[in-house]
């Protein structure tokens, strides 16, 4: 994934060193707001997984679940809000601009 990892300025992931614990830990989510220079209520998630919705509410960020169907069998209750598809997803009520 070189060529889409090359779009971001920051990427995270568990295998950093200043994350010591995977999800549901929020380790990787506070990584990524402190390398962002951002407050962790600042950031928006988008997640796949239980797992990974309840790091990003243990972080204090807001997060949308965007389950994929053929794993959907977990509790994403806890997810500010829950889409089907990337495609639903309206920036605006989240006060970010209109695509």
């Amino acid at each position: 994934h070189q060529h889409w990892f090359g779009q971001f300025e920051h990427i995270v992931s568990v295998e950093d060193a200043d994350v010591e614990r995977g999800k549901p830990a929020p380790d990787v989510f506070l990584a990524a707001a402190r390398k962002l220079g951002a407050e962790p209520s600042e950031c928006l998630v988008f997640e796949d997984s239980p797992a990974g919705v309840a790091a990003a509410i243990a972080a204090g960020m807001p997060v949308v679940a965007v389950p994929e169907a053929e794993t959907d069998d977990g509790d994403f209750d806890a997810a500010n809000q829950v889409l089907q598809s990337l495609v639903q997803f309206e920036p605006e009520p989240w006060g970010l601009p209109a695509f």
